[in-house]
Parts: structure tokens; C-alpha cells; sequence
């Protein structure tokens, strides 16, 4: 049977590469690795004042030096009647290539800068009423102070790559519409020279930021929702991508080159060819489970959706028969989307069937915009999150150490985004409950079961002083955040924490840690903590976090839960990044593209916020 990651490998020739990066062994993205799967958010990219940085290829690096000086021309022989060549066995004198010319980079300008005067345009053309001043004014400084691309300026000839370069941009998942073109063509013809001159320069800069992730700076999001790479300074971008020896391709090598980046770049041009088509059938989301043997007429649509990606087959039988190939085609869909692979085509299934190949377009934009932020550089020790997933990666020394199953924040108490460092493990940790939790979970429980609070361990303060919990009327206990009284809970086997906690600094009170239930992890759909991690295999984790610290090998962890629960604090000796993160779209390290809820609704605030357009075929 043909699997869709051949197919769809063929389709986008994105399989052969990544298929030869993955047999060549573990590949460096700055210190994330290929195996980083839908995480690898630290590709570093030309960022604007700032040092090229060592490894993969950036605007600084990936470009050709400039040429070096040509030899010293050899010194010509006085005339002579003696012939040129001395047998006629020796091969003709071939004549030498032409001189390359020697690149000469723009020398920035220091002093202040009259551009009106310097280009030659009337700053009030109607034109020109959205340029970014600011920004054109550190750009021309530093590419000279005089003309590029009109009249006699040193890019002039160079004028129509750029603006196809910007044309493209729709194949970078970016909105040709931003970019003026037709507008600039228009001067150009017209001999507007000045005002194309600053119009052009002002759409390669706005280009080259989107390039870059400007535009999910521009989208409304909460803060605990927002993971924002540092700002790029896109004037000082674009003027060191022109002072290159190859302009064009140094503008078109800014942003994000890492292999996920491309791997999306290529399903998005798949995904957009089949909507062009027409895309897929639609299956509704609607309706009862269909079990392996069942006959139902949804089978129809869903063979017929999912012989594009998962290789169900044309069937021999009944169409409407949910036969072995088309179950086989079904666990490949469900693996695909994070689900269970059952075969059972139960609600999450459908919903995710029920998708439309614009929607999964939108989440490839969104997906792509997020990889184009410029995250800070974790370390080579780092706990790699991915909320939508519902995993976490370990990676020790820039290698992938461990990957395990996490339950997540439900959708009304979400696990924010953020980024911290590991400060320490704590063995058997008591809970002290959170006020938001105390007054909305636990008074309930204690009003419907009055021995609540005593047989799981909590103890009730009022201000500093214990309170028995007997002489409290709970059912006058406010059942919010304002609740009066703090309460917490022992260590022990009972603890909702578990018997270890992996403490990092952040402003949300969040943690990983143990958890009691552990059948918790054995569902697919594992938003279900109130904001913190729980972690299916947490002491191999904290074991390796451990690493290096005297006495606290996985051994003697071990031994020490088994025979007390006195709390204990041990602060980790490496430096360990901790990110918990946001993707719900890329492509796998065999070819296969993967997609996951949107849980949290990011993905949907996004996708209005940046307003992409999703097809580009009617347009282009």
C-alpha cells in the first residue's frame, strides 16, 4: 500500500531532502535539532544589529563573500617573430575570461540626511502617505545616501527581481496585497522617479520585516497567549542584504531557511494546488461512532477525503463498508491529528475530517508566522512543551533525551505561554492551593462530602491560624477566587501534586509535576489540569535534571519516596531552559504533516488578526 508520506513527500519533494538530513543524522538549528519535530522555534535568522551568529546560514553568513581581488596581470612580452607554441602537439592558446568586477560595498552615510532632496520627491505625493520615515531614513543611511533603483543608482538594473521577489511573497505564506507593486510599476513608467525611488525602498522593508515575523506583533493577544521572537530592526535588514555581493538572493535568504520552516512552505503550496482543485469531500462532524465492520454512507465521503493523504484505496465492495483498508487508512489519519488510533471514527475523528483544506491552510499560515519569530536560544539542556500536543520533549547536550505524555490547562484555565529556567525539584511537595481552585473546586467537594478536606490531607488556615474544618459552614464559603480561608495539602501519595514538583520562575504560579492520576494519561484529549503540567514519567525527567548533583541519582530518588515524605528542595547544576509553546501545524521527520486542535483558540485569534489570504491560485 502506498502511504501518504510517499505521496505526499512526491508532491512537495520536501520528503527526499528531509528523508536525507534525517539518514545523515541529527542536524543542528542553532542548538535545536531536527528532532525537535513541530518545536524547532529557535532558528535563528538575520536579525537586525546584531553579530552574525556561528552555525546555520543567515543574511551574514549563507551569502557569497565578495569576490576576491584578482591576481596581478601578468606582464606582456615584448614582440617577437617566434611563433606562439613550439609543436604542433601542444594545445592553442586559449584566451583568458573576462575580469569579474570587483564588488564595492555602500559606505553608510553619518550625518543627517535630506531625503526630499536627496532622492528628489515631494514628501507630500499622495503615494507616499504610509511610508515608514523613520525607517527610510536609517535605510538610506546605510546604503549610501544617494538613489538605488532610479536613474543612474547602483540597483537599478536589479529592480525587476526585487519586485518579484515581492510577488511571490504568497509563497511564503505572506499577502501580496500589502506590497504596492502595480502602484510602483505605474511610477516607474510614469518617471516618477523619486517618488518610485522611496515607495519602492519603503515595500522591500515592510516586506522584509513580514519576512521576518512582523506581523504577529500587530495581532491583539493576551499576554499569557503571545510568544513574540525579538523585534527586527527590517531597515538595517534590508540595507545589509543590498550591500551584498547578490542582492537578491540575500533579501530572499532573510527569515526563517530552518527545514520545519521549509517542510510548511512546501504543504502549503500542496494545500493551496488542492483547493484550486476543489479540494476535499466534506464530511460532516455530526453523528453516531462508526466502528470497524460497520455499514454507513459517511464511509463514502470519508474513503473518498482520505485516499488524498492516508492511503485508503478504491474499494472492491460496498463503498459504504468500513473494510480493513479503509480502517488501516483511518488509524493513519488518527496518528496524523494526535488522536487515538483505534479505528474507531468516533467525535474528535469526525471533527478533525470535518476540517476543510482552507482551514487547514489557515493553520499552516498561522504555524508559519509562528516560526518566524525569533525566540531567544534555550541551551543545549532544555524541556520543550507543546500545549496542543500534549507532549514534552527533554533534550540534554543538544540531543533528544526523552519525550512523555503531559496533561494540560482545559481551555478555562489555559497553561500560558512562556519561557523560563529550571531553579529546582522538590521530592514530596505539599500544595498549597490557589485561591481560584480552593473556592471553586475544592468547597464543592467539601459541601457534598464533609470528611473531603480531612481525608485528603488539607489543613485550613485563616490568616496564620489553623481552622478545623467541621466548625465552617461551607455553604456560606464563596465559591470564587475570594474565598477567606487558604488551605493546603500534605505530601504523600495523595497530594495532587504527586511526590515531585520541577519548579521554574515565571508570573503564573505554573510548575510540572507528578500527578495521582495516572489514568488521566491514557486519553487522547488531555487538556484537563487547572494551568499546571502534569507529567506522565516525571522522575526519569527529574532524574536527568538532576544530572551531576551528588547524591540524587534516579536510584536514590527512588529509595528516598518509597520511605518518607519529608519534603525536600534540590536545586538543579545545569543551566536548563524551560518553553511551553503553541503549534498545531508541521511536517513530521518522515514527510507526514501533522495537525492538532486548536485548543486555546490562538491559532483562530491569529488567523484574523493577520488576515492572510488562504488561496492565491485566482489571484496569481
Amino acid at each position: 500500500m502506498r502511504t501518504a508520506g510517499f505521496r505526499i513527500a512526491a508532491t512537495y519533494g520536501f520528503g527526499a531532502a528531509l528523508a536525507a538530513v534525517v539518514a545523515a543524522g541529527p542536524v543542528l538549528v542553532t542548538d535545536v535539532r531536527a528532532e525537535d519535530g513541530p518545536l524547532i522555534l529557535e532558528v535563528p535568522h538575520a536579525e537586525a544589529n546584531a553579530p552574525a551568529p556561528a552555525g546555520p546560514p543567515t543574511v551574514a553568513t549563507a551569502l557569497p563573500p565578495p569576490p576576491p581581488a584578482l591576481p596581478a596581470t601578468a606582464a606582456v612580452p615584448e614582440e617577437s617573430d617566434e611563433p606562439l607554441t613550439t609543436g604542433i602537439d601542444e594545445e592553442p592558446a586559449v584566451a583568458p575570461p573576462p575580469a569579474t568586477p570587483v564588488f564595492v560595498a555602500p559606505v553608510p552615510v553619518t550625518g543627517p540626511l535630506d531625503l526630499p532632496a536627496v532622492l528628489g520627491f515631494d514628501p507630500s505625493h499622495a503615494a507616499l502617505a504610509g511610508i515608514d520615515r523613520p525607517a527610510l531614513q536609517r535605510f538610506y543611511a546605510q546604503t549610501g545616501g544617494a538613489r538605488l533603483w532610479t536613474g543612474d543608482g547602483r540597483l537599478a538594473a536589479l529592480v525587476p527581481a526585487v519586485t518579484g521577489l515581492i510577488a511571490d511573497a504568497g509563497a511564503e505564506g505572506l499577502d501580496p496585497a500589502r506590497y504596492p507593486l502595480g502602484l510602483i510599476a505605474a511610477l516607474f513608467a510614469g518617471q516618477a522617479d523619486g517618488t518610485a525611488e522611496v515607495l519602492l525602498s519603503d515595500t522591500l522593508i515592510r516586506y522584509v520585516a513580514d519576512r521576518n515575523g512582523a506581523g504577529l506583533a500587530t495581532v491583539r493577544l493576551p499576554v499569557d497567549m503571545r510568544e513574540l521572537g525579538a523585534p527586527v530592526d527590517a531597515a538595517s535588514l534590508a540595507a545589509r542584504a543590498l550591500a551584498t555581493p547578490d542582492p537578491v538572493a540575500a533579501l530572499a535568504a532573510t527569515g526563517p531557511q530552518d527545514p520545519g520552516y521549509l517542510a510548511l512552505k512546501s504543504l502549503l503550496a500542496e494545500y493551496r494546488d488542492l483547493a484550486a482543485a476543489g479540494g476535499w469531500p466534506v464530511v460532516a462532524a455530526e453523528g453516531a461512532k462508526i466502528s470497524p465492520g460497520d455499514y454507513d454512507s459517511r464511509l463514502i465521503a470519508i474513503r473518498a477525503r482520505l485516499m488524498l493523504a492516508d492511503g485508503a484505496g478504491v474499494t472492491a465492495g460496498r463503498a459504504d463498508h468500513y473494510d480493513p483498508a479503509l480502517i488501516a487508512a483511518v488509524k493513519h489519519f488518527q496518528l496524523r491529528h494526535g488522536l487515538k488510533d483505534d479505528g474507531v471514527i468516533g467525535r474528535q475523528t469526525l471533527a478533525h475530517l470535518s476540517a476543510t483544506v482552507e482551514d487547514r491552510i489557515a493553520q499552516i499560515l498561522v504555524n508559519m508566522e509562528r516560526r518566524r519569530q525569533l525566540l531567544p536560544d534555550l541551551g543545549p539542556n532544555r524541556i520543550i512543551v507543546n500545549i496542543p500536543e500534549f507532549m514534552l520533549r527533554y533534550y540534554e547536550d543538544g540531543v533528544l533525551a526523552m519525550v512523555t505524555p503531559v496533561v494540560v490547562g482545559r481551555t478555562k484555565r489555559k497553561t500560558p505561554l512562556l519561557e523560563s529556567r529550571v531553579t529546582n525539584i522538590v521530592l514530596n511537595p505539599p500544595w498549597r492551593v490557589p485561591a481560584r481552585n480552593a473556592g471553586e473546586d475544592i468547597v464543592r467537594k467539601q459541601i457534598n462530602d464533609p470528611t473531603y478536606l480531612q481525608s485528603h490531607g488539607y489543613t485550613v488556615y485563616f490568616g496564620d491560624e489553623p481552622v478545623d474544618p467541621t466548625t465552617i459552614d461551607w455553604t456560606q464559603v464563596p465559591r470564587s477566587r475570594s474565598i477567606p480561608y487558604r488551605l493546603k495539602q500534605a505530601p504523600g501519595n495523595g497530594n495532587s501534586l504527586g511526590r515531585i514538583k520541577i519548579n521554574f520562575k515565571n508570573d503564573y504560579a505554573v510548575y510540572l509535576h507528578d500527578t495521582p492520576d495516572k489514568h488521566l494519561f491514557r486519553r487522547d484529549m488531555r487538556a484537563l489540569s487547572s494551568g499546571c503540567v502534569r507529567v506522565q514519567d516525571p522522575f526519569a525527567l527529574g532524574a536527568r535534571l538532576l544530572r551531576d548533583v551528588p547524591r540524587w541519582d534516579r536510584e536514590r530518588i527512588d529509595a528516598f519516596i518509597a520511605r518518607s515524605t519529608e519534603t525536600v528542595y534540590v536545586t538543579v547544576v545545569h543551566d536548563i531552559g524551560v518553553r511551553l509553546t503553541y503549534v498545531t501545524a508541521w511536517v513530521d521527520e518522515q514527510g507526514q504533516p501533522q495537525f492538532r486542535e486548536d485548543l486555546y483558540g490562538i491559532d483562530g485569534r491569529i488567523a484574523r488578526g493577520l488576515n492572510r489570504p488562504v488561496r492565491l491560485a485566482d489571484a496569481l
